[in-house]
């Protein structure tokens, strides 16, 4: 089967800017939810309650993950109940993108938290690399311990999240491929960096 580019050509775009250098970098985070996302990653299964503007939400911990990777989430927008008391979170923004949360993830508000209100639930439901949502990012590989490393990446144009493994790879490797997101399965090297 034939797959053809999803992109968007040039064709009749007169204010169009093709670029042939990279004209933006980014650390890249493995695992670290996608704030530029329409959702902003997440998919908020309960606003909780008594939340007010401005609360921060730690998120638990990620599936295997530790402590110092948790997501947090402050409330742009709640609804107010009677007395001004706070209420469910209407909008948000991740603050805090966080590490090696896997897709699908149940997160809720953690133990220890400084937010006023309490029952918030989500699923992760995005972690690509950030905006990367019409086009992918060309990847450097900064570090590899030996010789021979591996890097497993969803690329651009896979729509149904399939994966591909670029084998072999040295320190300062430089892949001129489109990806969204980087799988930490079968990836044995790191310090990466997006290149827009």
């Amino acid at each position: 089967m034939i797959q053809t580019s999803q992109l968007r050509g040039l064709e009749g775009n007169f204010q169009a800017q093709p670029r042939v250098f990279a004209h933006d970098a980014k650390e890249i985070v493995i695992g670290a939810i996608n704030n530029s996302d329409a959702n902003h990653g997440i998919n908020m299964t309960s606003g909780g309650t008594l939340y007010l503007v401005g609360d921060t939400i730690t998120f638990t911990t990620p599936t295997g993950g530790v402590v110092g990777n948790r997501a947090v989430l402050t409330v742009l927008a709640a609804t107010v109940i009677a007395g001004g008391a706070g209420g469910v979170i209407t909008d948000y923004s991740i603050t805090t993108p966080g590490a090696t949360y896997p897709l699908s993830q149940a997160i809720s508000q953690a133990a220890t938290n400084s937010a006023n209100g309490t029952g918030f639930t989500a699923t992760v439901t995005n972690i690509d690399i950030p905006n990367t949502q019409e086009r992918g990012c060309c990847l450097y590989v900064g570090d590899v311990d030996t010789n021979g490393a591996n890097v497993e990446v969803v690329m651009e144009g896979s729509k149904d999240g399939s994966t591909v493994i670029f084998k072999n790879l040295t320190s300062g490797s430089f892949l001129p491929i489109l990806i969204k997101r980087i799988v930490p399965a079968n990836t044995d090297a790191g310090e990466f960096i997006a290149l827009y």
